[in-house]
């Protein structure tokens, strides 16, 4: 057999399996849907099926990412030979036998400066979790709200955004700007088990998930153990987030703030970052955003928690951007304009600096390449809204620093702005040009 037959014979089984997966996760979806109260009881030997591990290992292999405390990578796992390995995990899981490893610590920045723990499970963990997560997700999709918009299925930034904006348009203007104090180190082990099990009977299933949670991390060659929170970093970690604070959305949906008429308080929830909305009466939703955290264990960071009014402060920042109340110089209409927080722009512009700077020991279209695919990933985030002016300004601080850089390369001073043209900078240098607008 060829090598092109071989090739799409094993493009088509992938595709086969994909949909067949699909087909699964919606029947689990609709069941889940069609009983609330519905709890599901034979799911452990769907975790292994054949076409369920091999589909966590092309995400897995897809996400890319760094070794955990085995030090295994995918390329390990490629020369071993990804059907054995597959073949071998999969009769662990079968026979009972599989134990996470401890996920490995380690520390990235925070836009404030701080450093932010991350834990990273092993190539294996991630393969089960994500096998799990493909189990359990559409499950707890059908218990989700449309408030929560972070880490799920076509939920995204951009649409918490959107909503934040048309509620701001709507007149809500009483703005509680939540932030839960270290949320993902006090998480509750047995109060997060317990809202599992509400949807979820199968023993097997539960004790792998209390395995997770409970297998600690390594920090400096020493393991310590986990008896609260979840480690950011997992694949699992971001739907067993949403669990978690899922009585808070369900709540505020229950309570008919979100009727007009009743007196319009809204919660739009990213992950742990939240906003309440209100036209007045917000002390009625602060009370009910307090009574749950604390039933779940949480505590509001008091120095980031604050109240506002959009009238008075004239701005709120939230997931990056800038939501800020004007007034129009044509008609005097106030409107709500959306912009890339200032904040963001600023680190934007440092990242731009760091990529794009003449002690690098890198050629011109090598230091191009790596700020092209930062801004692909800046503007495709940030060109929500009403970014022109923001885009333009990150545009022409960009040609600027380019512009220097090619003029340093070769022994000239200054910018070069007679000498190199848009056909050389963005033609024959590829330096990046798609600073087009999402409308709201």
């Amino acid at each position: 057999m060829s090598a092109t037959k071989e090739t799409k014979e094993y493009v088509l089984q992938e595709l086969t399996n994909i949909e067949k997966i699909r087909e699964f996760q919606r029947k689990l979806n609709e069941k889940a849907k069609a009983n609330l109260k519905f709890k599901f009881y034979s799911l452990y030997d769907k975790t292994y099926r054949t076409d369920i591990l091999e589909e966590a290992y092309r995400r897995v292999k897809a996400n890319g990412g760094t070794s955990g405390v085995d030090e295994v990578t995918i390329d390990d796992v490629e020369s071993y030979g990804k059907t054995e390995y597959l073949a071998e995990l999969q009769k662990e899981l079968e026979e009972e036998q599989y134990k996470p490893k401890p996920v490995k610590r380690v520390y990235i920045p925070k836009a404030n400066g701080k450093m932010r723990p991350l834990g990273i499970p092993t190539v294996r963990d991630r393969i089960v979790q994500t096998a799990f997560l493909i189990i359990l997700e559409p499950i707890f999709e059908a218990d989700f709200t449309e408030s929560s918009y972070g880490f799920r299925p076509k939920k995204s930034a951009h649409g918490a955004v959107r909503e934040i904006y048309k509620y701001m348009n709507w007149g809500c203007e009483e703005i509680y700007d939540v932030d839960l104090e270290n949320y993902f180190d006090t998480v509750e082990h047995w109060k997060l088990m317990r809202l599992i099990a509400r949807r979820i009977s199968d023993g097997k299933i539960l004790h792998v998930i209390k395995q997770w949670l409970s297998c600690g991390y390594v920090e400096d060659d020493q393991h310590r153990q986990s008896k609260r929170g979840t480690p950011q970093g997992g694949v699992i970690s971001p739907l067993l987030a949403n669990i978690y604070l899922n009585p808070i959305d369900k709540a505020f949906e229950r309570s008919k703030f979100g009727n007009i008429s009743q007196g319009s308080i809204h919660i739009v929830r990213y992950a742990d970052d939240m906003l309440l909305l209100a036209q007045n009466k917000l002390e009625k939703g602060i009370a009910l955003l307090e009574h749950y955290t604390d039933r779940l264990g949480l505590t509001l960071n008091k120095e980031k928690t604050r109240r506002l009014n959009l009238k008075e402060e004239k701005k709120v920042e939230f997931l990056g951007f800038q939501f800020q109340r004007v007034t129009s110089w044509k008609n005097r209409d106030r409107m709500i304009l959306v912009t890339p927080s200032s904040t963001s722009q600023k680190r934007c512009k440092e990242n731009i600096r760091k990529l794009i700077n003449h002690s690098i020991p890198l050629k011109v279209k090598d230091q191009i390449e790596n700020l092209n695919s930062f801004l692909l990933g800046w503007t495709g985030y940030y060109r929500l809204g009403h970014s022109s002016q923001a885009l333009r300004d990150i545009r022409q601080y960009t040609s600027k620093r380019v512009h220097r850089l090619i003029q340093r390369h070769k022994g000239r001073s200054g910018y070069g702005w007679n000498k190199i043209n848009s056909v050389y900078l963005y033609g024959k240098m590829g330096l990046f040009y798609d600073y087009k607008v999402l409308p709201l």
